[in-house]
């Protein structure tokens, strides 16, 4: 019975959106790589999972290098050097570029062909992987380990060495040079051809607090994500909520400000976006070290029309109204600026929540469109201004 399975959403139907909602994955150059040669069609469930778990780096800004031990032809760690690039980090590709070692054909492997895989060469994949962002290093591991940076940490690691001997040594390697919430791929763990994989993975993490995650492509690889320990500098979230409001402008454009944005916005656009709804509420996160009061300014407008020339919105931080900014022909869009107040800056977040007087229906203002959005405040981009100093 032949079987298809879809894409993921955000790089089929939605790709377009994701592009616009700030998705930075070049997906057709990502994909060339990967199935160059023909032999990873039937695997595409693979090639997703590497680009959602590229996406979600991105998402929560881990930081940290990209490595693959297991190169083979190079296939995936074309995927592994584009994402590299992408984040100003380097893939380091580790192999023997000759096949299985006959060090690691013992025990539970001690069957397996030593031929395995010999028909590659380092040329061959750097002439398909380049050498932008890329550090080949070839030799038997962990002897090559030397090789690689003294104080290296990984947001990305992809062991696919098929045998118990190198996965294991991967695994402990590895696993404690992988940042906090960074990703470890281990490939080969169910398909129930290479024995020593799902061996080497289950003692290995059989003590310790991740567990398993298996994953559908076609021999059967797992996830794990470092454990994040608690941090006195919040989530990752909070962190980027943080990030994002600083002594510079933020631009609410192409999803931008999605981490602050809560209930009560529409989707984004170019020019930034718009509150929909009689509320509209952002979560911001007080910065780190401060002390005293902090002011949140943002440049907004509101729809005016004829039969509605003004236009107030109320703003209330943590269920307390602080201000009403009105908005007419004169002076609409504008630089508002909010101040918080000592007593709510000192909380881990901050509720501000945008209430405008009234909305207007954009079919209503644009004769013939289907579009139903209730519009109230536009917002084009933030920024935030210290009242104190920072102590940090």
């Amino acid at each position: 019975m032949a079987l298809r399975a879809d894409p993921p959403q955000r790089y089929w139907g939605n790709y377009k959106r994701y592009l616009a909602n700030g998705g930075t994955l070049p997906l057709e150059e990502v994909l060339r790589g990967f199935l160059a040669g023909g032999t990873n069609q039937a695997d595409m469930a693979r090639f997703y999972c590497f680009c959602l778990i590229f996406d979600q780096i991105v998402k929560e800004g881990l930081t940290g290098d990209l490595a693959e031990l297991g190169v083979y032809k190079g296939h995936t760690a074309t995927v592994l050097a584009a994402f590299a690039r992408q984040l100003g980090a380097t893939a380091y590709l580790l192999d023997t570029y000759e096949g299985f070692s006959c060090r690691d054909l013992t025990g539970i492997d001690s069957d397996a062909e030593p031929r395995s895989f010999s028909d590659t060469s380092l040329e061959a994949v750097r002439d398909l992987v380049g050498e932008d962002g890329v550090r080949f290093v070839k030799g038997f591991f962990p002897d090559t380990a030397p090789l690689l940076p003294a104080q290296g940490t990984y947001c990305l690691v992809h062991i696919d060495c098929d045998l118990y001997a190198p996965i294991t040594r991967a695994l402990e390697y590895f696993y404690p040079r992988l940042v906090p919430g960074g990703f470890l791929i281990v490939h080969d763990y169910s398909s129930l051809h290479w024995k020593g994989a799902e061996k080497a993975v289950d003692e290995f993490f059989a003590n310790r607090p991740e567990c398993v995650i298996p994953l559908p492509d076609g021999a059967g690889s797992i996830a794990i994500r470092k454990a994040r320990p608690p941090g006195q500098d919040g989530s990752w979230l909070d962190r980027k909520r943080r990030a994002l409001l600083r002594e510079d402008w933020r631009l609410a454009a192409n999803n931008q400000l999605a981490a602050l944005l809560d209930v009560g916005w529409s989707g984004p656009e170019p020019w930034g976006v718009w509150g929909v709804g009689d509320a509209h509420t952002l979560r911001v996160v007080p910065p780190l070290g401060s002390s005293g009061s902090f002011t949140l300014e943002a440049d907004v407008h509101a729809v005016l029309t004829e039969a509605r020339p003004v236009q107030e919105v109320v703003v209330e931080v943590v269920n307390r109204r602080v201000a009403t900014w009105t908005f007419t022909e004169a002076k609409n869009r504008d630089i508002r600026s909010l101040r918080i107040p000592e007593e709510v800056a000192s909380q881990p977040q901050v509720e501000v929540v945008f209430r405008p007087r009234s909305v207007a229906r954009v079919s209503d203002i644009q004769s013939g469109s289907m579009d139903n959005r209730m519009l109230g405040l536009g917002l084009h981009r933030i920024r935030l201004r210290r009242d104190c100093q920072i102590t940090d």
